[in-house]
């Protein structure tokens, strides 16, 4: 099988193949495969861009409900326990000595404060700090050092800008106390603090809560099966996260100018789907990221399960078609070559057995039909070979040796010059002429120069019989003088030219022949000033084979066309034009032929 089929044929078919049903499939498969990935990113990032805002309006309103809390402990004047603030009440507690009354207002603060915060569970504890950096705690589990928070950055801001509160996010427990256990809060800190403020007056409130209070405002809501969500300040600080893999999201705050939007974020070999939301408060970012590697997982399964199906299939699908291409197309191919090559050596016996009705039994039927055609065609060529060669048969038939004729032609001349008898000797001359270039040469092809001699001495004869009734014109272009033709093609049309051209008597008949080249062509035209022809008289010249007066050499000027056919081809031939009473046109187009393109000539001398 594979020494039948060649390279060409095996590239040319799976290029078909692989160009008409793989490409498109694989093609179509790729657009829908994106086309499906696009359609779950862009409802992934709807849905996600939904609930992170439903996140971070719940946050807000937390947010704004401790910050109205924390504002309650600064501003109010009257409380569940008094008229007085709370913030009275401490800076009061500071300047008691009686424990008595320091532990009754100490009670009567903490009940304040747990009336104020009995609606969450999530504080961790309140530190009101004094300006000479005593404080009083509220639940705080941890010794308290104001000098820490008053270096931290934050603090100087906020006492620099005159800041009344600020909500600080996630700090560790290191930032207020000496003890670090590993636990973060979420703070918030409000400023009392002014130039009228004494030393045993709060200048500051400090307030935490649980680092995992914000857990409780997004637990319900049910973001996609894959990803992740963090809360990022404005300046990256972590606020809310599962985990320390966050660096990824912090390198790519800087894409998060917007309030809301979404971003697509290359991190190593994977890309995140970001989707974030502003809380109005804080300016915190919720941010929800998601794998696309993870995101897609669930498609890229069903795609490689198609996938290896698919090639199976077009493993198989290719094994049987190429297999059905050779059984079925190939064998019988190579098999209809092999006939073909038994006909290159004249082989005409073998026929192709037909088998079934497919387009390989027709092709075998069309090609047995076309044998047989061949057969006939070259029966046919080869009949108009002997008609061929049986019309130069009958153009040569006179040529005998003409030695004896010669020989008397020659003693009558002597004789009618020694009489005197000129007009008898030029008479005979030119017969001696004519018989000479007509009669003893042998071949079928002459020079145009012989051709033209030859019309010569036929004229002078011709004029011996009409008297000056006609004149012959003979033309040669010199680029038409080394060219062959046939021979007797321009006589019988002379001839005829003189038969049936001259009409008044009074007038005389001029005959002009000429040759000339035009390119891969001779033209040869015999052009009369005569009576001219009518077109059934053409008609019968051309077609008419067994013309009465056939002249001199028995040749009509149906035989001249038909030689002319028969050697070179329906291209060529004779064409007469003629109108009554002005004269007849005859071109003969011929090949331009040289000595060297002459089949006769090699070996023949005589051309």
């Amino acid at each position: 099988m594979v020494r039948l089929i060649k390279k060409w044929v095996i590239v040319k078919f799976i290029t078909i193949f692989l160009v008409f049903i793989p490409i498109p499939l694989i093609l179509s498969g790729v657009y829908i495969y994106k086309n499906e990935v696009n359609t779950l990113i862009t409802n992934n990032t709807n849905k996600n861009l939904q609930l992170t805002e439903q996140i971070a309006k719940k946050i807000d309103d937390n947010i704004l409900r401790y910050i109205l809390t924390v504002s309650s402990i600064t501003n109010e004047n009257s409380t569940y326990n008094g008229p007085q603030s709370i913030i009275d009440r401490v800076n009061i507690l500071r300047t008691l000595t009686n424990e008595a009354d320091r532990l009754a207002l100490r009670q009567q603060i903490d009940s304040d404060l747990n009336y104020l915060f009995n609606y969450t569970t999530d504080l961790t504890g309140i530190t009101f700090v004094y300006k000479d950096n005593q404080y009083y705690s509220f639940n705080n589990r941890y010794a308290f050092e104001p000098s820490r928070i008053k270096l931290s950055s934050w603090y100087q801001e906020m006492v620099r800008n005159n800041e009344h509160l600020r909500v600080l996010g996630k700090v560790n427990d290191s930032l207020f106390s000496n003890v670090h256990s590993g636990e973060q809060s979420l703070a918030i800190a409000t400023l009392v603090y002014n130039q009228y403020t004494e030393d045993n007056e709060v200048a500051l409130v400090f307030i935490t809560f649980k680092d995992t209070a914000f857990e409780k405002v997004f637990f319900g809501l049910q973001l996609s099966q894959v990803g992740r969500l963090d809360i990022l300040s404005e300046s990256g600080d972590i606020v809310y996260s599962k985990d320390d893999q966050v660096e990824p999201i912090k390198k790519s705050m800087h894409l998060f100018t917007n309030n809301y939007g979404w971003q697509i974020y290359r991190s190593n070999k994977d890309q995140l789907l970001m989707t974030y939301y502003t809380v109005p408060s804080t300016r915190w970012k919720v941010i929800n990221t998601t794998s696309l590697n993870e995101l897609t997982q669930n498609i890229n399964q069903v795609i490689s399960v198609v996938v290896t199906a698919f090639s199976f299939t077009l493993l198989v699908f290719m094994i049987v078609f190429f297999t059905s291409i050779y059984r079925t197309l190939l064998r019988p191919i190579h098999k209809l070559i092999h006939h073909m090559s038994s006909l290159e050596e004249n082989n005409f016996k073998g026929r192709l057995q037909l088998s079934g009705y497919d387009e390989v039994a027709k092709l075998y039927k069309k090609f047995n039909k076309m044998v047989e055609h061949i057969k006939l065609l070259i029966l046919r060529i080869d009949r108009e070979k002997e008609e061929k060669l049986q019309l130069e048969l009958q153009a040569l038939q006179y040529q005998v040796n003409p030695h004896f004729l010669l020989n008397t032609l020659n003693s009558i001349s002597m004789m009618a010059d020694f009489y005197g008898a000129q007009h008898i000797k030029k008479m005979t001359a030119s017969l001696s002429t004519l018989l000479v270039n007509t009669l003893s040469k042998g071949g079928m092809y002459t020079s145009i120069e012989e051709e033209f001699n030859t019309l010569s001495s036929y004229a002078d004869i011709m004029k011996l019989r009409y008297g000056d009734r006609f004149e012959v014109i003979l033309a040669i272009e010199p680029s038409a003088q080394e060219l062959y033709i046939l021979r007797f093609l321009l006589q019988p049309l002379v001839e005829n030219s003189i038969l049936h051209g001259m009409g008044d008597i009074y007038k005389k008949l001029n005959i002009h022949v000429n040759a000339k080249r035009n390119g891969p062509y001779l033209e040869l035209s015999v052009n009369d000033d005569g009576v001219g022809m009518t077109k059934s008289q053409i008609e019968t010249l051309l077609k008419h084979h067994n013309e009465k007066n056939s002249g001199f050499n028995h040749i009509g000027i149906h035989n001249v066309n038909k030689r002319i056919k028969l050697n070179f081809g329906e291209e060529y031939g004779l064409e007469i034009y003629s109108d009554e009473e002005s004269g007849t046109l005859m071109k003969l187009i011929l090949p331009a032929l040289t000595r060297d393109m002459i089949p006769s000539a090699e070996g023949d001398p005589n051309v």
